[in-house]
């Protein structure tokens, strides 16, 4: 199923750099999970998701491609952000490669992204 990115008052910039509503979203599929926000794709396997968790976005992060030492962000909005934790790493890029374990993706619908993982997460403790 594709769960829609939820892109906010900054959508206007983002499309600028691709990040167009019908190029941002994540795609849950039996054997994988495939992230895109423009012209950033990732795709893991299902298996692969060790768990996830709606989680704050504080605007000093930022919007729009975030990357981390471990962690991408894919960010329309500041609402509805969820972070999907990986077993292993799995190389990404932005505008450099990063070894990600974690990618943050704020989606229009998270509990129903939420629901369609939670059969195969293991929730944190």
């Amino acid at each position: 199923m594709r769960h829609a990115m939820k892109l906010g008052a900054w959508y206007p910039l983002l499309a600028l750099f691709g990040g167009t509503r019908s190029r941002s979203y994540v795609e849950v599929e039996p054997d994988s999970v495939t992230f895109r926000f423009g012209s950033f794709e990732a795709r893991v396997p299902r298996a692969d998701v060790s768990g996830t968790a709606r989680v704050p976005w504080p605007l000093y992060r930022g919007i729009g491609w975030r990357l981390g030492s471990d962690a991408v962000g894919l960010i329309g909005s500041l609402q509805n952000v969820v972070e999907v934790r990986l077993r292993q790493p799995h190389r990404m890029s932005v505008i450099v490669p990063v070894m990600a374990r974690r990618v943050f993706v704020s989606l229009a619908d998270p509990d129903a992204f939420l629901a369609e993982l939670g059969a195969t997460v293991e929730r944190p403790a």
